[in-house]
């Protein structure tokens, strides 16, 4: 976690991430790449109208850079960086590929995201940047929901399958463990579909622990009606607490049909998140 790249749009959600990306960087060594995103979606793509408002784009993008330089030294000024390298960037381009290109050009490690979340409607038919990112950056991400103290992370939630083919995101996920000298809860959700005994699930979680060589954890199964509501009911009722969860990547149709319970919680839940995206790797 020595580059870790914040993107920022100056709002609040990414005031929250800044921060805990300094708090990061400072107990780490590291550095925070700030990434301002200019978008020039032209305007008819939503009002129909033939005429975008950029024809001249490159005196409208210069302006908007100026703005954002502007933006960014207030924006820094309010808040300590303690001591840790902060470089800006800006980039024209959609969210998601813009910020691809510049985890690969910064080598970035890690990207820390604030967000507000998408719901209902809006979120069936756009999905939020987040998920859009969370879904494709082949570095881990936090996602930050509100402000959270960097020194009070002690619990490490891990909603799991029983599997043991999960070794590239277990790795990963005690070098998370290491770095916050945190407790890791196993968590397997029990839906209706599912026959097994709890004695039976809680004796296969703990062989899949053993099998990991985890140290420092807990066994936790729960019964519920679907994996994503239960992985949130159980982190409400742990404080000083993040979940940290493997991501498929799914994309399109197969995205449409089956989505992502990391995507989703990412999304909905009121703690910060870590996410890695398995299917960004192959």
């Amino acid at each position: 976690m020595k580059k870790i790249l914040v993107p920022c749009d100056f709002s609040d959600s990414a005031r929250q991430a800044y921060k805990f990306a300094i708090d990061l960087a400072a107990a780490n060594g590291g550095e925070v790449i700030l990434v301002k995103i200019i978008d020039l979606t032209p305007v008819y793509v939503e009002s129909l109208d033939s005429n975008p408002y950029y024809l001249h784009v490159t005196s409208v993008l210069k302006e908007l850079e100026v703005d954002a330089w502007d933006d960014f030294e207030v924006f820094t000024k309010a808040i300590d960086a303690k001591n840790v390298k902060v470089t800006f960037v800006t980039e024209q381009g959609t969210v998601c590929q813009t910020l691809l290109n510049q985890i690969h050009k910064q080598e970035a490690d890690l990207v820390v995201m604030g967000t507000r979340g998408v719901h209902g409607l809006k979120e069936f038919l756009l999905g939020s940047n987040t998920e859009k990112i969370v879904q494709c950056a082949p570095v881990p991400v936090f996602v930050i929901h509100h402000a959270q103290s960097f020194s009070r992370i002690k619990n490490i939630i891990f909603p799991t399958e029983i599997d043991l083919t999960q070794n590239a995101i277990v790795e990963k996920i005690k070098a998370l463990q290491a770095f916050f000298n945190a407790t890791l809860h196993l968590l397997y959700i029990k839906t209706p579909v599912n026959d097994e005994k709890i004695e039976e699930l809680e004796m296969s979680l703990g062989n899949m622990a053993r099998f990991y060589d985890l140290t420092n954890y807990t066994i936790n199964v729960r019964e519920h009606n679907n994996e994503e509501d239960g992985i949130l009911k159980f982190s409400t009722a742990l404080s000083n607490s993040i979940i940290a969860m493997g991501t498929h990547g799914n994309k399109g149709l197969k995205h449409f049909m089956a989505g992502s319970i990391a995507e989703s919680v990412a999304n909905h839940s009121k703690e910060t998140i870590w996410t890695y995206s398995i299917g960004a790797q192959q």
